[in-house]
């Protein structure tokens, strides 16, 4: 009996063992299979060719004059001689208020400066009669010089009642409204019988639209590089902008730089400009956008990565470059003007190299990869790949 119970002793803890040795293998095949893979990214090599650097903003039409045409008198509206929308020549009369108050101001202020006039004629004669009698001893000193103080009260009457009906003129004149410039004016819906009050309607906006402006905004480097930059044609850049209309079409006529802010907006470290174009057929509107474009030349072999392969750490850019061995290695570099999906590497980069263009956010210095190629125009319609 003993010695079978030692047989299946014997027996148990030799398939213990067994169990224990398979467990230690499969865990030891766990590890193997648990093993770091490389990280799937698509790559591309630096693009090198000869490209027109071209930096583009965004603008909005401006009118070189506008105004807003303020109702000068009260009253009610009874004329109205223009249609909403279309061109005037200054000079051209646009509204008519109604003159009968006004012109019933400018016969009292008439007869006002009439009466003193008449005032000063007396006195002065009276005046003339003192001035003999006290040179014969007549009258006495006191009273010349009365006759002295009424006659230039006289004439101060007269000085005012003459200001009083320069001013009754005047307001009698802006009862006819006109245009104090060639220009476009805009679709306002007053009209005859509306009252207006001085000072405070607005009849009518009035905006030159030839030439005009368009304002637009850049970085401090940015204008700097412009200021000596040239096209291929050897024109400056800020004096040769080209216009991209909201349609894609280009703008026939040139502009150039003609009034730059005084200073650079504090936070932005941006410089607002203002750009004029010729506008001989009246294209552009005051407030539409506009798509301006500066040429500053060609750049010979300029090396080009796109956007999205470039990573901002700590105000800096960086690029993951692909070594021999699949692992990558970051790389400072300094960026120039965007082309298109594609930016202008001004230094950092040889030109030789192949960057990481999706993936980015799965890897870090010295992960390996296994990368996959990608060339320009799938930067159209590649997908990214899931960053996660």
């Amino acid at each position: 009996m003993l010695s079978f119970f030692d047989k299946g002793r014997r027996k148990k803890a030799l398939a213990v063992a067994v169990a224990a040795f398979t467990v230690m293998a499969l865990a030891g095949c766990s590890k193997e299979q648990q093993a770091p893979q490389a990280t799937l990214v698509k790559t591309m090599e630096v693009i090198k060719r000869d490209t027109p650097i071209v930096y583009d903003y965004t603008g909005f039409v401006q009118a070189q004059k506008e105004v807003n045409l303020m109702a000068q008198v009260s009253g009610q509206i009874t004329g109205k001689y223009f249609l909403g929308g279309e061109k005037i020549t200054a000079g051209q009369t646009l509204f008519t208020i109604d003159q009968r108050t006004y012109q019933a101001k400018v016969l009292n202020a008439q007869a006002g400066l009439a009466s003193a006039q008449a005032t000063l004629i007396r006195t002065s004669r009276d005046l003339e009669r003192y001035k003999k009698l006290y040179e014969q001893n007549a009258v006495s000193k006191q009273e010349l010089d009365n006759r002295v103080a009424e006659a230039e009260q006289a004439q101060a009457a007269v000085d005012a009642q003459q200001a009083l009906l320069e001013n009754a003129n005047i307001d009698l004149g802006e009862t006819n409204v006109v245009a104090p410039f060639d220009g476009r004016i805009d679709t306002n819906d007053l009209s005859v019988g509306n009252y207006v009050t001085a000072g405070q309607t607005v009849l009518a906006t009035i905006s030159n639209t030839d030439p005009v402006f368009v304002e637009f905004s850049l970085a401090e480097n940015e204008y700097l590089k412009l200021l000596s930059a040239h096209n291929d044609a050897g024109g400056a850049s800020l004096e040769n902008l080209t216009i991209v209309l909201s349609d894609g079409s280009t703008y026939s006529e040139k502009g150039r730089v003609d009034q730059v802010n005084r200073s650079i907006t504090q936070g932005t470290g941006t410089l607002s400009l203002k750009a004029e174009f010729p506008n001989p057929a009246k294209i552009l509107l005051p407030g539409m956008f506009a798509h301006l474009q500066a040429n500053s030349g060609t750049v010979h072999d300029a090396k080009l990565i796109p956007q999205r392969a470039v990573t901002e750490l700590m105000y800096k850019k960086f690029v993951y470059v692909l070594g021999d061995d699949n692992k990558v290695s970051m790389r400072e570099v300094t960026l120039g003007p965007r082309i298109g999906r594609l930016w202008l590497v001004e230094s950092g980069l040889e030109g030789n190299e192949t960057v990481v263009v999706e993936g980015i956010n799965k890897i870090k210095q010295g992960s390996e990869v296994k990368p996959e190629p990608m060339t320009e125009a799938e930067l159209d319609t590649a997908v990214s790949l899931k960053e996660s």
